[in-house]
């Protein structure tokens, strides 16, 4: 822990301009990432393009800046760049809506890209789904009705408080430089298929919906498929596994080697009487000389900055003591855009997973070094805490939206592996709230700045708690 280095920490710099109906006019960000001693995996662009996230504005100034510094160079992590890009942009949107008095809820929505605009990247939103994700999630999640609850119990409660969030989110998809080899083969005898694909299977299920899709394309039984081990020589020159297409990339090569396979069985196929069995016909296929193997290179290519977007929002509910900072997460509800999803309960788990270890980067994980040398401080559990089982949402309730096939992406489905993370800057909202809600009941609810992550002290020293606030009421 104390060689290697983590996610590029993040300074930001923002100026920002309103309307009188607390529409965006103008937004001016500049970041400063912070690389460590090398610029080895520096997520600046990422950052940079996901600033504007799921708003619209006809002016946006975005000036990204790299830095070095004494610390152990930064990598690559989940949604490098993303994660702090759309939270430093969903930061913004809360201190503008304090200052205009305004229900942060409320300016969300009015400030939501509309269908046909285009981002600053230059992706025009043609396929766009989140204003009605946005309005489902708040109806659903019965948002209005749980905030007039939140109000009730704060004012019933001197040293514990509720805070809501909600949060939308616009990630976008690349495709190019990702390229990945697979190898489809056939064996005579008993029928079964064997797949080497180039990506590596780190908990996501991409060896799962390869054997699904390999099934569904040959038209036979899962048990029939299994995934070898990926290797150098039959997956040579595949890319890193990572920006969450991996899964989609191979299933979309197993795709081109199945149809490969189906378009030298057809002759073989034609000559045979019904009734026939996969293994038949694979046997007379190999009797008459018909190549059981294929293979496919997959090259993403990307046609401006994205392929598409993947759409969500979440909202967050959680509790704080305003004593000692201690939180719990007491509810949270995902309704995510998957697309036509391959696998709901892969792509809910990664929902799950994504959105738990973003609850870590937000709330939990501090990492602090040396002032002087740059020596990791927090070089063991001790006191680096990631997050537990005590700390997963207690009510935790995650929905796909349905019918929404993605026409962009492979078998209408969209990623997933991601996306979700970027979402969990909610949790550091809602406990900011009811940080809020403590400093109003003593008289000094203005802005205050709170950066990720908000951990417990940081949360109790917000709170602005004095020895002569410990009176006895009547």
């Amino acid at each position: 822990m104390e060689m290697v280095g983590k996610r590029d920490p993040h300074l930001y710099d923002y100026e920002v301009g309103v309307d009188d109906d607390g529409i965006l006019q103008g937004v001016k960000i500049t970041v400063y990432a912070d690389c460590g001693s090398s610029p080895n995996d520096n997520d600046i662009n990422f950052t940079a393009r996901s600033t504007d996230n799921a708003y619209y504005c006809p002016n946006w100034h975005v000036i990204p800046v790299s830095v070095k510094t004494n610390t152990p160079p930064s990598t690559f992590t989940r949604a490098p760049g993303s994660v702090p890009g759309i939270f430093v942009i969903e930061a913004v949107m809360e201190h503008v809506a304090k200052a205009l008095n305004m229900d942060p809820t409320e300016f969300r929505r009015r400030n939501l890209y509309k269908k046909g605009q285009v981002t600053p990247t230059g992706t025009t939103l043609d396929y766009y789904s989140l204003p009605s994700v946005f309005d489902n999630l708040v109806a659903s999640a019965d948002i209005k009705h749980r905030m007039a609850q939140a109000q009730a119990y704060n004012k019933a409660n001197r040293w514990k408080k509720k805070g809501l969030s909600v949060v939308p989110m616009k990630y976008g998809v690349c495709w190019s430089g990702m390229n990945f080899n697979v190898i489809l083969s056939v064996f005579n005898g008993d029928g079964t298929v064997s797949i080497a694909h180039g990506g590596i299977d780190s908990g996501q299920g991409i060896n799962i919906k390869a054997i699904q899709v390999c099934a569904h394309e040959l038209g036979i039984s899962v048990d029939k498929v299994c995934v070898k081990p990926t290797s150098s020589l039959p997956n040579a020159n595949s890319s890193v596994t990572g920006a969450s297409v991996t899964s989609e990339l191979n299933c979309l090569a197993v795709i081109k080697c199945c149809e490969q396979l189906k378009k030298r069985m057809a002759p073989v196929r034609k000559t045979m009487v019904e009734p026939y069995t996969w293994e038949n016909l694979v046997k007379k296929c190999y009797d008459e000389g018909v190549d059981l193997t294929a293979r496919y290179y997959v090259v993403g290519q990307t046609d401006g900055a994205f392929n598409y977007f993947s759409y969500g929002v979440t909202c967050s509910e959680v509790t704080l003591d305003v004593l000692t900072g201690e939180n719990h997460i007491d509810r949270v509800d995902i309704l995510f855009d998957c697309g036509d999803s391959m696998n709901p309960d892969i792509d809910i788990g990664q929902i799950e997973g994504a959105f738990v270890m973003g609850i870590g980067y937000h709330l939990l994980e501090k990492t602090k070094y040396d002032p002087v040398t740059g020596e990791n401080l927090t070089n063991g559990t001790w006191e680096y805490k990631p997050p537990t089982t005590k700390d997963i949402p207690i009510d935790f309730r995650i929905e796909l939206l349905k019918d929404a096939p993605n026409p962009l992406g492979v078998l209408r489905s969209k990623v997933v592996g991601e996306p979700p993370l970027c979402m969990s800057c909610s949790v550091l909202f809602a406990a900011k709230h009811a940080v809020e809600a403590a400093r109003e009941e003593i008289g000094k609810d203005m802005y205050f700045q709170l950066g990720s992550p908000g951990t417990v002290d940081v949360l109790q020293t917000h709170c602005l708690v004095d020895p002569t606030q410990f009176v006895l009421r009547d």
